[in-house]
C-alpha cells in the first residue's frame, strides 16, 4: 500500500487548546470543498477573495535537509545550515523546497522541521508543501503554520494526475478558507507546469497571493510577471535570476542560493542599484556555477556535495539519489576552485 494511503493523518492542537507544549491528534479527514457547495456551483462566479499583502522579497534559498546514515532528520545540522545561511545577507529561507527531500514527509516531519529552523533563525520561513489532494495539503499547511511559516508555497497535486483547471482553484480556494498566511503558487515542477490560464483565473479569483515560477520554464515567467492584477513573482528559473529581476521579479526563491547565497545577494543588490556591469558579472559567474550543478539525475548529490566542499555538514541525499560519479565530483571540485565556492 502506498505511504500516503496509511499515514496517519494528524492536526495541530490550537493554540488556546495547547498550553505551553506543541503537539499533535488524531482527527478525520478535513471536508471536502465541491463545486456544488459553492454558490451557483461555478468557481468562476464566485466572488474575488482579497488577496493577502505578501511582503517579503530578495534572495531566499530553498534549504537543504541533513539526514543521518538511517535516512533521519539531523536537527543539529539543520539549525548550523540555518545559521550559516542567516549571516549571509540573504532575506529569508525556504524549508521543504524542491530540494529538501520533503515531498512525501508527514506533517510531523514538516511541522519540526519547521519549528527547528524558525527557531534559529531572525529572517524570514516560508514553507514548501507538495500535496496530492486537499485533504494533505490542509494537514501540511496546518504544520506549517503552526511552527510559525509566514507563508506558504503550494506546488500543484502531479503524483499520478494533474487537476484541471477547476480542481486546482477549487484546492487553493479551500485552502484560503482554512489558512491565514499568504499562499503563493508553487510552479516548480517540470513535469506538471500549471499554465498560464490557470495562473490568471488562481489570481483573479484572489485566492493566490504570489508566484513562484520554476521548473525551467523561463518563456512562463516572463508571461506571469506581466499579468494584472498583479501579484508577487518569485523566479527559481536558477540560470536567469537576473532576466527575472530586470522584468520586475521580486526576488527568488532558489536552490543555487543555497549554494552560493553571498553571489545571488550581490546580483540582487547590483540589480536594484541599476550596476548592470557587476549584476552581469555575477550573473555569468551564477550560470556557470548552476551549469556544474544541474543535473537530472544527480542534482541532489551535486548539490549536498558542493554544500561539504564549503565546510557546511549537510550528509548526502537519501537513497535512491545519493548517487553521484567520480568522474563528475572531479569536474564538480574543478568548477568551484575556478568561481571560489569552496573553503
Amino acid at each position: 500500500m502506498p505511504l500516503r494511503a496509511v499515514r496517519r493523518r494528524m492536526k495541530i492542537i490550537p493554540l488556546h487548546r495547547r498550553g505551553a507544549g506543541v503537539g499533535y491528534e488524531p482527527e478525520d479527514p478535513p471536508r471536502r470543498l465541491t463545486p456544488s457547495a459553492l454558490p451557483g456551483g461555478d468557481f468562476q462566479e464566485r466572488p474575488r477573495m482579497k488577496t493577502r499583502d505578501f511582503k517579503l522579497h530578495g534572495i531566499i534559498p530553498v534549504m537543504v535537509t541533513p539526514f543521518d546514515a538511517s535516512g533521519r532528520v539531523e536537527l543539529d545540522s539543520l539549525r548550523r545550515e540555518a545559521e550559516f545561511l542567516t549571516k549571509t545577507g540573504v532575506h529569508g529561507l525556504c524549508v521543504g523546497g524542491v530540494i529538501s527531500e520533503m515531498a512525501g514527509s508527514s506533517a510531523e516531519e514538516i511541522h519540526l522541521i519547521c519549528r527547528s529552523v524558525i527557531s534559529t533563525t531572525d529572517k524570514p520561513v516560508v514553507a514548501a508543501v507538495f500535496p496530492d489532494c486537499n485533504v494533505e495539503a490542509f494537514e501540511l499547511a496546518e504544520a506549517s503554520v503552526s511552527a510559525g511559516a509566514m507563508a506558504l508555497l503550494v506546488a500543484p497535486p502531479h503524483y499520478l494526475f494533474s487537476p484541471d483547471h477547476d480542481g486546482l482553484l477549487e484546492m487553493f480556494t479551500a485552502l484560503r478558507q482554512r489558512v491565514a498566511v499568504p499562499l503563493l503558487l508553487s510552479n516548480c515542477i517540470q513535469t506538471a507546469q500549471v499554465e498560464l490560464s490557470s495562473i490568471q483565473a488562481l489570481m483573479n479569483q484572489g485566492v493566490i497571493d504570489g508566484m513562484h515560477q520554476a521548473g525551467g520554464n523561463a518563456h512562463l515567467l516572463a508571461d506571469i510577471l506581466h499579468l494584472r492584477p498583479r501579484v508577487p513573482v518569485f523566479s527559481g528559473v536558477e540560470d536567469l535570476t537576473y532576466m527575472a529581476l530586470l522584468l520586475g521579479a521580486e526576488g527568488a526563491i532558489s536552490a543555487l542560493a543555497a549554494v552560493s547565497p553571498q553571489d545571488c545577494v550581490a546580483l540582487y543588490e547590483a540589480t536594484r542599484a541599476g550596476d548592470s556591469t557587476r549584476a552581469r558579472e555575477v550573473h555569468e559567474k551564477l550560470i556557470r556555477l548552476w551549469h556544474a550543478l544541474d543535473h537530472p539525475v544527480e542534482l541532489l548529490s551535486r548539490i549536498k556535495w558542493a554544500l561539504g566542499m564549503q565546510r557546511r555538514a549537510v550528509g548526502v541525499p537519501r537513497s535512491p539519489y545519493n548517487v553521484m560519479s567520480g568522474e563528475n565530483q572531479r569536474i564538480l571540485r574543478e568548477t568551484l576552485e575556478r568561481q571560489g565556492n569552496v573553503l
